[in-house]
């Protein structure tokens, strides 16, 4: 079977005084391998005052220009989103493609989506963002200027097309998007009425919900050791103890979610709403897990969930050797205290419905 080569990229991290900058260039350097891309090099500028045209400074262009020349590098990914008008003017002065945190997040979240719900989600978020870059394309046109009345040229004409065209499909891609809900809100509604009680598992990114939710229910969901490596949300049945319980599989959550995909990203999460009890998986390996712990809940918070009974799930625990008496300590990969689990959960959430 033939492998696709990465696509080699250079990664220009920019730091705007972030307290936890190594986790955060890790993070950024994980979302560039699931996009199959490698960076060959890391180069790290230090914004201390925001150019309006370039965002870098004269000094920083010129050290990247030379970074260039010396890589021949032709794809430069920044770790940012990037307004147009700047990557646009990066573009032309240094003669790179440039792409930014937001367009590396779009094409993992194309690339995962496999429901027409999950799709339609992050076409969406791609229109909305073309939207903000439409001008990139037209440039040459907006110079064509002339004819007699006339005060705009033909590439202020062109671009206002192109608009149009986005729009319409952005009407029509909803109309679509709530007829299948309206399908999606009819299934939710025959769980509640078959009485069996609906577990969803939640956690950051890469924290192992998948590894965990196959051990739960027997099911080989396909798991990766990349972000969000499952985007649309996996129901699957799970015998606990005598019981059966429905189990969610969710989207992981990640910090700094660009706008152009907190729709889609908190639209595929509607699951959790509906849920009985959330399974908080936790990755016991990460330093900086009580961090992302405290962004699951504020995200939990924002999707108007905090009402929902939690149960933490400290995973990973073979390799960390984390223990805790406040949740359930487990490896979900070698199945070390699943059966605890199992326990605790059936105790939890029958308890909770009796």
């Amino acid at each position: 079977m033939k492998t696709t080569k990465p696509r080699q990229v250079l990664l220009i991290y920019v730091d705007t005084y972030k307290k936890d900058q190594l986790d955060y260039l890790t993070e950024f350097n994980h979302l560039i391998h699931s996009n199959a891309m490698q960076a060959i090099l890391c180069a790290r500028f230090l914004v201390r005052e925001i150019k309006p045209a370039t965002y870098l400074s004269s000094g920083q262009l010129t050290n990247l220009f030379d970074l260039i020349k010396l890589t021949d590098c032709k794809t430069l990914v920044f770790s940012i989103p990037v307004q147009a008008r700047i990557q646009r003017n990066l573009e032309k002065q240094l003669c790179v493609s440039v792409i930014d945190r937001t367009e590396m997040l779009l094409q993992l979240f194309e690339s995962r989506a496999d429901t027409s719900v999950g799709k339609i989600q992050v076409e969406l978020a791609r229109l909305e963002y073309m939207s903000t870059k439409l001008v990139r394309g037209w440039t040459h046109l907006e110079r064509q200027k002339g004819g007699i009345g006339l005060r705009s040229g033909p590439g202020e004409t062109q671009i206002e097309v192109d608009r149009r065209i986005l729009r319409n499909r952005q009407t029509k891609l909803r109309k679509q998007l709530q007829s299948l809900q309206k399908t999606q809100s009819l299934n939710r509604k025959r769980r509640v009425i078959s009485d069996i009680p609906v577990v969803a598992l939640v956690g950051y990114t890469n924290a192992g919900k998948s590894t965990l939710f196959n051990r739960l229910t027997g099911s080989d969901t396909h798991v990766m050791d990349q972000l969000f490596a499952t985007l649309d949300p996996l129901v699957r049945k799970a015998k606990i103890g005598l019981k059966e319980v429905l189990l969610v599989d969710t989207i992981g959550f990640i910090r700094s979610l660009p706008s152009s995909l907190s729709t889609a990203f908190r639209s595929t999460l509607q699951e959790i709403a509906f849920s009985d009890l959330l399974l908080h998986v936790v990755d016991t390996k990460d330093v900086l897990y009580q961090e992302k712990i405290h962004i699951v809940e504020e995200t939990i918070a924002s999707l108007d969930c905090s009402h929902i009974p939690v149960m933490m799930v400290y995973n990973k625990c073979d390799v960390s050797g984390f223990v805790s008496e406040q949740g359930v300590s487990l490896s979900a990969i070698d199945g070390s205290g699943v059966g605890n689990l199992k326990k605790q959960l059936f105790t939890r959430l029958f308890q909770t419905l009796s």
